[in-house]
């Protein structure tokens, strides 16, 4: 019994001494590593992917959550944004900077609910969706432009402009372009040369890219290659109905306009058969991209992955800014844009 309680004692200690570690560590800097820890109710066992559409870091993480927990850290050198992706394709920012240590609290059945703490911006973000948890699309348009107007310039705001002028199917550029422009031109002299200024520009230089390939203009000139490795250029779609549909193994609704496509082009008997389809993978791995083909049975269509995500030369040419997102192309002249599927078949 004596030998009972010692190893008791002993084991105490030893707990003791790795909850004093680990408070240690939580509260020192983690140098250039970010470190998420997170802890969700109502969930076991899931998968959630993480990315950064600013180029932080380059690929797609794997989460792996077991006992509703994850643990995940990152070499990062520079402030930015995080996405995660949860296996119901609900996305959520984590606004990251080296050295910072971020907690996520949820529920599973209410993921959109979830508190991010660790930084100013996550704290911001987390006040914001919050209180607007009940919003309309709509209002939430109005709110984020309001936010974006009322306060200077944060990755906050570029998310806020991103999510909801750029991202959805339907963008405002024109309102993106001014609030980037009263943000920029808003910051002092040191600041445009911070982290946040740099992504400002860019997204200012991005938005007007974006904004040059509109219904009516003809599809911009490019050359890539398939992940066969065989060439693709403008000059095959001259002629015919092409559609250009751009996808992302993490997401759910690209992936269903996938298969569709992929249907239209076996049943050659079909009267409202397109004539060419182009397909344009975000995901950071080529070997992803192939292994999504296959499940949606859509090898056999022409599929350009660069691995380079939002940062690929193509998609900036070509003024992608969403996922789903396509071009509906009548000999050579772009006829629609974010089309639903069955106004692309037409």
């Amino acid at each position: 019994m004596k030998d009972f309680f010692d190893k008791g004692i002993v084991m105490a200690n030893i707990v003791a001494v790795a909850i004093l570690l680990f408070i240690m560590a939580a509260c020192s800097s983690n140098g250039n590593k970010l470190k998420v820890e997170a802890r969700f109710l109502n969930m076991n066992q899931a998968s959630f992917y993480v990315f950064s559409p600013d180029g932080l870091f380059s690929g797609i993480d794997t989460i792996k959550v077991n006992g509703g927990r994850f643990s995940y850290t990152k070499e990062i050198t520079s402030e930015g944004v995080a996405v995660v992706v949860f296996p119901n394709y609900t996305v959520m920012p984590l606004f990251v900077k080296p050295g910072a240590s971020l907690s996520i609290e949820g529920d599973a059945a209410d993921l959109k609910n979830m508190e991010v703490e660790g930084t100013d911006d996550n704290e911001t973000f987390t006040k914001w969706r919050l209180e607007n948890a009940k919003a309309t699309p709509e209002e939430l348009k109005q709110h984020a432009e309001s936010f974006v107007k009322d306060n200077e310039a944060s990755f906050v705001s570029l998310w806020l402009i991103r999510r909801y002028f750029i991202m959805p199917q339907k963008p405002d550029l024109k309102k993106a372009k001014a609030l980037l422009s009263q943000l920029y031109n808003g910051m002092e002299a040191d600041k445009k040369t911070s982290p946040v200024g740099i992504a400002t520009a860019k997204m200012l230089q991005d938005v007007g890219k974006v904004n040059a390939v509109m219904v009516g203009d003809p599809l911009p000139r490019f050359t890539a290659k398939d992940i066969n490795g065989n060439a693709v250029t403008n000059g095959v779609y001259l002629k015919g109905h092409t559609v250009v549909h751009v996808w992302a193994s993490w997401n759910n609704e690209s992936c269903g306009t996938l298969r569709m496509l992929a249907m239209n082009q076996e049943d050659e008997t079909d009267t409202l058969r397109i004539d060419h389809v182009v397909t344009i993978c975000l995901d950071a791995s080529v070997q992803e991209c192939k292994k999504t083909l296959k499940e949606c049975q859509a090898e056999k269509l022409t599929t350009i992955c660069d691995g380079m995500m939002w940062d690929s030369p193509l998609v900036k040419s070509l003024g992608i800014n969403s996922v789903p997102f396509n071009y509906k192309v009548k000999d050579g002249k772009i006829v629609g844009r974010c089309m639903p599927w069955d106004a692309l078949r037409q």
